[in-house]
């Protein structure tokens, strides 16, 4: 059974101004836990997953170089290590993938959709 420590939720203009900055579909599922939560740790006996807050996903995005290493995905969390989840952009589907070597080819599919993903834990 999974623990899911949600932070504070965004505002509906830092929503919105997360909306106006992506260009591909969210997977289903995906902006309503945001809109409730930006951002949330989840931890099992066997894992950790932490969700980056909503706010700062575009900026981290940047700060891990995605659009050089893996322009087809855009990543919304990791597991605390060296693992990253992602949306890949042309099909909204969740991927896991290493932050060094992030490429399309060590992509390892995950879930169609967020609520998928969550359930998972």
């Amino acid at each position: 059974m999974a623990t899911i420590d949600r932070n504070t939720a965004p505002t509906v203009q830092e929503v919105e101004e997360f909306l106006e900055q992506i260009d591909f579909t969210l997977p289903k599922g995906f902006i309503e836990f945001f809109k409730e939560s930006n951002g949330a740790d989840i931890s099992t006996d066997e894992s950790y997953t932490l969700l980056w807050a909503l706010t700062d996903m575009i900026q981290l995005n940047k700060d891990y170089s995605v659009e050089d290493y893996a322009p087809e995905f855009f990543i919304f969390g990791s597991d605390g290590g060296d693992t990253a989840y992602a949306i890949e952009k042309s099909t909204s589907d969740i991927y896991e993938m290493p932050f060094i070597g992030m490429s399309k080819e060590e992509a390892v599919f995950k879930s169609k959709t967020f609520t998928e993903f969550i359930e998972s834990f």
